[in-house]
Protein backbone atom coordinates (compact mmCIF):
# COMPACT_ATOMS: atom_id res chain seq x y z
CA UNK A 1 0.00 0.00 0.00
CA UNK A 2 1.42 3.35 -0.96
CA UNK A 3 1.69 6.00 1.74
CA UNK A 4 -1.04 8.59 2.08
CA UNK A 5 -1.87 11.43 4.38
CA UNK A 6 -4.82 10.58 6.59
CA UNK A 7 -6.75 13.45 8.08
CA UNK A 8 -9.56 13.26 10.57
CA UNK A 9 -10.51 10.61 13.07
CA UNK A 10 -11.18 7.14 11.66
CA UNK A 11 -14.66 5.68 11.51
CA UNK A 12 -15.04 2.08 10.32
CA UNK A 13 -18.02 0.58 8.47
CA UNK A 14 -18.02 -3.16 7.96
CA UNK A 15 -20.04 -5.84 6.24
CA UNK A 16 -20.51 -9.05 8.22
CA UNK A 17 -20.90 -12.35 6.33
CA UNK A 18 -17.70 -13.18 4.47
CA UNK A 19 -16.04 -10.01 5.80
CA UNK A 20 -15.89 -9.66 9.59
CA UNK A 21 -17.60 -13.04 9.99
CA UNK A 22 -16.28 -16.27 8.49
CA UNK A 23 -18.41 -17.38 5.54
CA UNK A 24 -18.83 -20.92 6.88
CA UNK A 25 -19.01 -20.76 10.67
CA UNK A 26 -19.77 -17.03 11.25
CA UNK A 27 -16.82 -16.72 13.64
CA UNK A 28 -14.97 -13.41 14.12
CA UNK A 29 -12.17 -14.91 16.23
CA UNK A 30 -9.47 -14.25 13.61
CA UNK A 31 -10.18 -10.50 13.86
CA UNK A 32 -10.30 -10.31 17.65
CA UNK A 33 -6.95 -8.55 18.07
CA UNK A 34 -8.01 -5.72 15.75
CA UNK A 35 -11.40 -5.50 17.44
CA UNK A 36 -9.66 -5.07 20.79
CA UNK A 37 -7.44 -2.29 19.42
CA UNK A 38 -10.42 -0.49 17.87
CA UNK A 39 -12.23 -0.61 21.21
CA UNK A 40 -9.14 0.66 23.08
CA UNK A 41 -8.84 3.62 20.72
CA UNK A 42 -12.59 4.35 20.91
CA UNK A 43 -12.85 4.22 17.11
CA UNK A 44 -16.49 3.93 16.00
CA UNK A 45 -17.11 0.52 14.42
CA UNK A 46 -20.38 0.51 12.50
CA UNK A 47 -21.95 -2.71 11.25
CA UNK A 48 -23.43 -2.21 7.77
CA UNK A 49 -25.05 -5.43 6.62
CA UNK A 50 -28.01 -7.21 5.05
CA UNK A 51 -28.81 -8.74 8.44
CA UNK A 52 -31.78 -7.69 10.55
CA UNK A 53 -31.71 -5.26 13.45
CA UNK A 54 -32.37 -8.03 15.98
CA UNK A 55 -29.54 -10.13 14.51
CA UNK A 56 -27.15 -7.20 14.80
CA UNK A 57 -28.11 -6.39 18.39
CA UNK A 58 -27.44 -10.02 19.30
CA UNK A 59 -24.06 -9.93 17.55
CA UNK A 60 -23.06 -6.56 19.03
CA UNK A 61 -23.36 -8.12 22.47
CA UNK A 62 -20.81 -10.75 21.43
CA UNK A 63 -18.56 -8.10 19.90
CA UNK A 64 -19.07 -5.76 22.90
CA UNK A 65 -19.96 -2.94 20.48
CA UNK A 66 -22.28 -0.14 21.62
CA UNK A 67 -22.66 1.81 18.39
CA UNK A 68 -25.36 2.65 15.86
CA UNK A 69 -25.73 0.16 13.04
CA UNK A 70 -27.14 -0.11 9.53
CA UNK A 71 -29.36 -3.08 8.71
CA UNK A 72 -30.93 -4.76 5.67
CA UNK A 73 -28.57 -3.30 3.05
CA UNK A 74 -29.04 0.34 4.01
CA UNK A 75 -32.78 0.15 4.69
CA UNK A 76 -32.48 1.73 8.13
CA UNK A 77 -30.10 3.16 10.73
CA UNK A 78 -30.66 2.21 14.36
CA UNK A 79 -29.35 4.54 17.06
CA UNK A 80 -28.81 3.01 20.51
CA UNK A 81 -30.45 4.51 23.59
CA UNK A 82 -28.27 6.68 25.79
CA UNK A 83 -29.96 5.09 28.76
CA UNK A 84 -31.73 1.78 29.12
CA UNK A 85 -31.27 -1.71 27.73
CA UNK A 86 -29.36 -1.80 24.43
CA UNK A 87 -30.51 -5.39 23.98
CA UNK A 88 -34.10 -4.28 23.47
CA UNK A 89 -34.89 -3.13 19.92
CA UNK A 90 -37.80 -1.05 21.23
CA UNK A 91 -35.30 1.30 22.92
CA UNK A 92 -33.56 2.23 19.66
CA UNK A 93 -34.37 5.14 17.37
CA UNK A 94 -34.97 3.85 13.84
CA UNK A 95 -34.29 6.11 10.85
CA UNK A 96 -35.87 4.21 7.95
CA UNK A 97 -35.11 4.80 4.27
CA UNK A 98 -37.01 1.86 2.73
CA UNK A 99 -40.53 0.55 2.12
CA UNK A 100 -42.01 -2.01 4.53
CA UNK A 101 -41.27 -5.67 3.87
CA UNK A 102 -44.92 -6.60 3.38
CA UNK A 103 -45.13 -4.43 0.28
CA UNK A 104 -42.12 -6.29 -1.12
CA UNK A 105 -43.61 -9.68 -0.31
CA UNK A 106 -46.84 -8.74 -2.10
CA UNK A 107 -44.86 -8.02 -5.28
CA UNK A 108 -42.67 -11.13 -5.01
CA UNK A 109 -45.54 -13.53 -4.44
CA UNK A 110 -47.55 -12.05 -7.30
CA UNK A 111 -44.60 -12.29 -9.72
CA UNK A 112 -43.90 -15.87 -8.70
CA UNK A 113 -47.53 -16.87 -9.16
CA UNK A 114 -47.82 -15.15 -12.54
CA UNK A 115 -44.37 -15.96 -14.01
CA UNK A 116 -43.43 -19.21 -12.30
CA UNK A 117 -40.12 -17.87 -10.97
CA UNK A 118 -38.17 -20.40 -8.91
CA UNK A 119 -36.88 -19.07 -5.62
CA UNK A 120 -37.17 -19.70 -1.91
CA UNK A 121 -37.59 -16.61 0.23
CA UNK A 122 -37.18 -16.26 3.95
CA UNK A 123 -40.95 -15.75 4.19
CA UNK A 124 -41.37 -19.29 2.83
CA UNK A 125 -39.35 -20.73 5.72
CA UNK A 126 -39.50 -21.37 9.43
CA UNK A 127 -36.43 -21.22 11.68
CA UNK A 128 -35.32 -24.85 11.04
CA UNK A 129 -35.54 -24.29 7.28
CA UNK A 130 -33.47 -21.07 7.56
CA UNK A 131 -30.94 -23.02 9.61
CA UNK A 132 -30.68 -25.61 6.83
CA UNK A 133 -30.19 -22.88 4.21
CA UNK A 134 -27.67 -20.79 6.11
CA UNK A 135 -25.94 -22.92 8.73
CA UNK A 136 -27.14 -20.60 11.47
CA UNK A 137 -28.35 -22.15 14.70
CA UNK A 138 -32.07 -22.08 15.48
CA UNK A 139 -31.88 -18.95 17.65
CA UNK A 140 -29.92 -17.04 15.01
CA UNK A 141 -32.30 -18.31 12.32
CA UNK A 142 -35.30 -16.99 14.25
CA UNK A 143 -33.61 -13.58 14.48
CA UNK A 144 -32.94 -13.65 10.72
CA UNK A 145 -36.68 -14.01 10.11
CA UNK A 146 -37.46 -10.77 11.97
CA UNK A 147 -37.17 -8.62 8.86
CA UNK A 148 -38.78 -5.20 8.39
CA UNK A 149 -37.58 -3.84 5.05
CA UNK A 150 -36.25 -6.59 2.75
CA UNK A 151 -36.55 -10.20 1.63
CA UNK A 152 -33.57 -12.51 0.93
CA UNK A 153 -34.09 -15.09 -1.80
CA UNK A 154 -32.25 -18.25 -2.74
CA UNK A 155 -32.53 -18.18 -6.54
CA UNK A 156 -33.29 -21.62 -8.01
CA UNK A 157 -34.10 -20.74 -11.63
CA UNK A 158 -32.00 -20.06 -14.70
CA UNK A 159 -29.75 -17.06 -15.23
CA UNK A 160 -32.04 -15.81 -18.02
CA UNK A 161 -35.13 -15.93 -15.83
CA UNK A 162 -33.13 -14.27 -13.02
CA UNK A 163 -32.36 -11.30 -15.26
CA UNK A 164 -36.00 -11.02 -16.34
CA UNK A 165 -37.05 -11.20 -12.69
CA UNK A 166 -34.68 -8.35 -11.77
CA UNK A 167 -36.03 -6.21 -14.62
CA UNK A 168 -39.59 -6.77 -13.42
CA UNK A 169 -38.60 -5.81 -9.89
CA UNK A 170 -37.29 -2.51 -11.23
CA UNK A 171 -40.71 -1.77 -12.69
CA UNK A 172 -42.01 -1.96 -9.11
CA UNK A 173 -39.23 0.36 -7.83
CA UNK A 174 -37.46 -2.58 -6.19
CA UNK A 175 -33.86 -3.76 -6.54
CA UNK A 176 -32.09 -7.09 -6.05
CA UNK A 177 -28.63 -7.00 -4.47
CA UNK A 178 -26.31 -10.02 -4.48
CA UNK A 179 -24.83 -10.84 -1.11
CA UNK A 180 -22.71 -13.77 -0.02
CA UNK A 181 -25.44 -16.40 -0.26
CA UNK A 182 -28.68 -14.71 -1.21
CA UNK A 183 -30.25 -12.11 -3.46
CA UNK A 184 -31.85 -9.50 -1.22
CA UNK A 185 -34.86 -7.62 -2.59
CA UNK A 186 -35.61 -4.18 -1.20
CA UNK A 187 -36.45 -0.60 -2.06
CA UNK A 188 -33.85 1.26 -4.11
CA UNK A 189 -31.55 1.86 -1.13
CA UNK A 190 -27.92 0.96 -0.57
CA UNK A 191 -25.34 0.82 2.17
CA UNK A 192 -23.66 4.05 1.05
CA UNK A 193 -26.68 6.31 1.54
CA UNK A 194 -27.23 5.11 5.10
CA UNK A 195 -23.48 5.40 5.76
CA UNK A 196 -23.50 9.05 4.57
CA UNK A 197 -26.48 9.84 6.83
CA UNK A 198 -24.72 8.33 9.83
CA UNK A 199 -21.46 10.15 9.11
CA UNK A 200 -23.37 13.46 9.20
CA UNK A 201 -25.02 12.35 12.42
CA UNK A 202 -21.63 11.74 14.03
CA UNK A 203 -20.25 15.05 12.80
CA UNK A 204 -16.61 16.05 12.96
CA UNK A 205 -13.78 15.34 10.54
CA UNK A 206 -13.72 11.68 9.60
CA UNK A 207 -11.57 9.28 7.63
CA UNK A 208 -14.11 6.69 6.49
CA UNK A 209 -12.87 3.11 6.22
CA UNK A 210 -15.22 0.51 4.72
CA UNK A 211 -14.77 -3.24 4.42
CA UNK A 212 -16.81 -5.61 2.24
CA UNK A 213 -16.71 -8.60 -0.07
CA UNK A 214 -19.85 -8.63 -2.24
CA UNK A 215 -21.73 -6.55 -4.85
CA UNK A 216 -24.09 -5.21 -2.17
CA UNK A 217 -21.00 -3.58 -0.60
CA UNK A 218 -19.89 -1.81 -3.78
CA UNK A 219 -21.64 1.52 -3.14
CA UNK A 220 -20.37 1.63 0.44
CA UNK A 221 -16.80 0.87 -0.66
CA UNK A 222 -16.89 3.55 -3.36
CA UNK A 223 -18.14 6.15 -0.87
CA UNK A 224 -15.30 5.48 1.60
CA UNK A 225 -11.95 7.20 1.86
CA UNK A 226 -10.30 3.78 2.27
CA UNK A 227 -12.04 0.75 0.73
CA UNK A 228 -10.98 -2.72 1.86
CA UNK A 229 -12.06 -5.54 -0.45
CA UNK A 230 -12.10 -8.95 1.22
CA UNK A 231 -11.82 -11.79 -1.32
CA UNK A 232 -14.87 -13.94 -2.04
CA UNK A 233 -16.44 -15.63 -5.05
CA UNK A 234 -18.19 -12.33 -5.83
CA UNK A 235 -15.44 -9.80 -5.01
CA UNK A 236 -13.74 -10.06 -8.39
CA UNK A 237 -16.70 -8.32 -10.01
CA UNK A 238 -16.51 -5.24 -7.79
CA UNK A 239 -15.71 -1.91 -9.45
CA UNK A 240 -14.15 0.32 -6.81
CA UNK A 241 -13.19 3.60 -8.44
CA UNK A 242 -14.62 6.16 -6.01
CA UNK A 243 -12.48 5.49 -2.94
CA UNK A 244 -9.25 7.42 -2.42
CA UNK A 245 -7.41 4.25 -1.46
CA UNK A 246 -8.26 0.61 -2.21
CA UNK A 247 -6.80 -2.33 -0.31
CA UNK A 248 -7.41 -5.89 -1.51
CA UNK A 249 -6.53 -8.48 1.09
CA UNK A 250 -5.18 -11.91 0.22
CA UNK A 251 -6.92 -13.65 3.10
CA UNK A 252 -10.70 -14.06 3.23
CA UNK A 253 -13.14 -13.34 6.04
CA UNK A 254 -12.00 -12.18 9.48
CA UNK A 255 -8.39 -13.14 8.78
CA UNK A 256 -8.38 -10.66 5.88
CA UNK A 257 -10.19 -8.14 8.09
CA UNK A 258 -7.42 -8.47 10.68
CA UNK A 259 -4.71 -8.13 8.02
CA UNK A 260 -6.27 -4.91 6.73
CA UNK A 261 -6.47 -3.47 10.24
CA UNK A 262 -2.85 -4.47 10.87
CA UNK A 263 -1.93 -2.13 8.01
CA UNK A 264 -4.38 0.67 8.74
CA UNK A 265 -4.60 1.09 12.49
CA UNK A 266 -0.91 2.05 12.95
CA UNK A 267 -1.54 4.99 10.61
CA UNK A 268 -3.88 6.35 13.28
CA UNK A 269 -1.70 5.30 16.20
CA UNK A 270 -1.51 8.80 17.67
CA UNK A 271 -5.21 9.47 17.26
CA UNK A 272 -7.75 8.86 19.97
CA UNK A 273 -11.04 9.14 18.16
CA UNK A 274 -12.70 12.51 18.77
CA UNK A 275 -15.90 11.66 16.87
CA UNK A 276 -19.00 12.09 18.99
CA UNK A 277 -22.56 11.18 18.18
CA UNK A 278 -25.00 14.03 17.99
CA UNK A 279 -28.06 13.78 20.18
CA UNK A 280 -31.44 13.09 18.70
CA UNK A 281 -34.55 14.57 20.14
Amino acid sequence: MSSMNYSGSPIIFTDLDGTLLDHDDYSFTAAQQALNTIAEKSIPLIINTSKTATEIIHLQKQLTIKQPFICENGAAVYLPPKHGDQGNIENYHCEAFARPRQEILDVLHRLRAEQGYQFTGFADCDAPAISDLTGLDLKQSALALERNFSEPLLWQGSQNSRQHFIEQLQQHQLIAQQGGRFITVSSAVNKAEAMAWLCKFYGGSQCVIALGDSPNDEAMLNAADIAVVIPSKHSGHLDISGAKQVIKTELAGPAGWQAAMDRLLPLFSTIQSSIQMASIE
